[in-house]
């Protein structure tokens, strides 16, 4: 069974780009509070279930509303109130500054009325919720980040410097404080700290956020030369970038952070990207609701949210409707000047695409390419988007005109490209146009198993070069062994040579590991078969048409029962 790669390889780079200068300590939410338990009787009962209901579709903008009803209903319920206002951090919510109030103890309700404060340069308001927060871990880490700015507000740079001072050796932290540190210096003037503070935090690779700073210092500095060394260096490292550089190094001469807000947001920013742990998805979800509310402007803080809001560190998750929806309301305000709407655009087009919405998608990623003609990162994008929708025809001019801009040699990761317009001309009935771009990728890159599996099916389909595809698939399947769709393939060509009793173990594995494939389905049932076993066949055949297979599966399969299991004479 010939498998191709899976597009939103752009989505991929997003969340790589945002990684954090440091990696944190396991972080989680805070103790969650009391469950409300209503009685029957109680008139907010209703709209606490609808509530809850919205918060099991991961609706929290929903949540929030329905919290709120039920409130005015029961507005002495402390606990509805704090599951209202977890419920409004998540979503951006109204709600959320509504209720903090009513929490006193609450450390998050705290950071937001601190934030709100500084928001209204109240540095001095701002400054006791802050020193009250207790010095756990997680306050631990962002509290002297929001005093430094909170002193930097009130003009007393130097007790900002203070502050973050003996937290500059901190093992987990120590390079977050130091940039802090630097761009107060830098916000202050003081050209002299701030140039060491910067030095102290260069790195050769740095993130997306870091690399901006440290490009905006130099050139602000007359170092335009490094400054554009320091944005190559990002983009070398994350090809996908390439689209933001230009508007990268247009903007590159403005300072990142001008106020202290600003500089509370960047601290927000840095801390939620550095909780890289599945279990502190809350906390990195309310860190950048803060820096947004803070900074609306901030796009890298949007772009991590969007990919927060779909669980996308995990490859294997499938987000839902609702959360996909979150996701492109989160990117929507990202404007055409900002360096990173291009990235944004990305991401929001492949979400549309997994919302079905595969032309609208293709509509955004086309406007792109009309500025950006010789963009490959947009022109594979826009074809991944076309093929994974099964638009065969309409993806390959993509590819073509990604490959032509190539030039000669083709580069090493150029494969993705040869082989997804190979898949294409092969769907569209052009094998001969196929069959040399799918040896291409290979050549490009000897050791992929989706290239060795799709090559090595295709071949034993047409009866084809049986030996070398079996050579190709068994390494396929050592590079990948629990690979279901390559397991299958070496199944199918293992009967096809004969080999009955090796073709029935792999494809028994195979079917262990896609149970619910139609085609190796399928073909295990024909291994019964030749096995001598046609009970087992029948049932695997049944199974195989139970499970959507194509029309020409469906076709062979229906052939196999009839052939095999003839309906008896009346």
């Amino acid at each position: 069974m010939p498998a191709s790669l899976p597009f939103g390889r752009a989505a991929i780079a997003t969340c790589i780009m945002l990684s954090a200068c440091v990696a944190g300590p396991g972080s989680s939410a805070p103790a969650p509070l009391a469950q409300p338990s209503l009685a029957p009787s109680n008139p907010a009962l209703g709209a606490f279930l609808a509530a809850r209901y919205a918060d099991s579709l991961n609706d929290p903008a929903k949540a929030a509303g329905f919290y709120a009803t039920a409130l005015k209903a029961d507005p002495a319920n402390q606990e509805l109130a704090g599951e209202g206002f977890l419920a409004g951090l998540l979503s951006g919510s109204p709600e959320a500054a509504q209720l903090a109030p009513l929490l006193p103890g609450n450390v998050l309700a705290s950071l937001l009325r601190g934030n709100q404060a500084a928001i209204r340069s109240d540095y001095a308001t701002a400054a006791k919720f802050f020193n009250a927060l207790p010095g756990d871990q997680l306050t631990g880490m962002i509290k002297p980040l929001l005093l430094a700015w909170t002193e930097f507000g009130r003009g007393d740079e130097q007790a900002a410097l203070n502050t973050l001072g003996p937290a500059f050796n901190d093992n987990n932290f120590g390079a977050v404080y130091v940039l802090n540190a630097a761009l107060i210096a830098d916000a202050s003037g003081d050209t002299k700290s701030a140039s060491q503070l910067y030095d102290a935090v260069a790195g050769d690779s740095p993130n997306l956020r870091l690399a901006q700073i440290l490009a905006s210092w130099d050139a602000r500095q007359g170092h335009e030369d490094r400054a554009q060394a320091v944005l190559a260096a990002l983009v070398a490292a994350h090809p996908d970038l390439a689209i933001a550089l230009p508007q990268m190094e247009m903007q590159m001469h403005a300072p990142v952070i001008s106020t202290p807000v600003q500089g509370m947001a960047e601290a927000y920013l840095t801390l939620a990207a550095s909780f890289s742990q599945p279990q502190a998805a809350f906390l990195r979800a309310v860190f950048l609701r803060f820096a947004l509310e803070m900074r609306p402007d901030l796009s890298a803080a949007r772009l991590l949210l969007a990919n927060t809001q779909i669980n996308g560190n995990d490859p294997s998750y499938t987000p839902t409707k609702v959360q996909m929806q979150s996701a492109i309301a989160t990117l929507a305000p990202i404007q055409p000047s900002d360096p990173l709407y291009g990235p944004a655009t990305m991401q929001t087009a492949n979400l549309l695409a997994s919302l079905g919405q595969t032309d609208k998608a293709v509509m955004l990623l086309d406007g792109m390419i009309a500025s950006n003609p010789h963009s490959t990162t947009l022109l594979a994008a826009t074809g991944d988007i076309r093929r994974s929708a099964g638009q065969y025809g309409q993806a390959l001019p993509y590819y073509q005109k990604a490959i032509a801009d190539l030039g000669t040699p083709p580069p090493p990761d150029a494969w993705t490209l040869f082989f997804d317009r190979g898949i294409c001309e092969d769907q569209t009935g052009n094998w001969r146009a196929a069959e040399p771009d799918i040896k291409q990728a290979l050549a490009l890159s000897p050791d992929q198993p989706y290239v060795l599996n799709y090559l090595g099916y295709s071949w034993a389909l047409r009866d084809e070069n049986l030996d070398q595809a079996a050579a190709m698939l068994t390494r396929a399947a050592g590079l990948d062994p629990n690979d279901g769709a390559v397991l299958d393939s070496l199944g199918f060509i293992e009967l096809k040579r004969g080999n009955n009793k090796q073709a029935l173990a792999i494809l028994v594995r195979a079917a262990q590991l896609t149970p619910d494939n139609a085609e190796v389905n399928a073909h295990l049932g024909d291994a019964f078969w030749q096995a001598g076993q046609p009970l087992q066949a029948g049932f695997q055949w049944y199974r195989a048409l139970g499970l959507n297979p194509d029309p020409a599966l469906k076709a062979a399969v229906e052939a196999q029962i009839r052939q095999h299991f003839p309906a008896p004479t009346p």
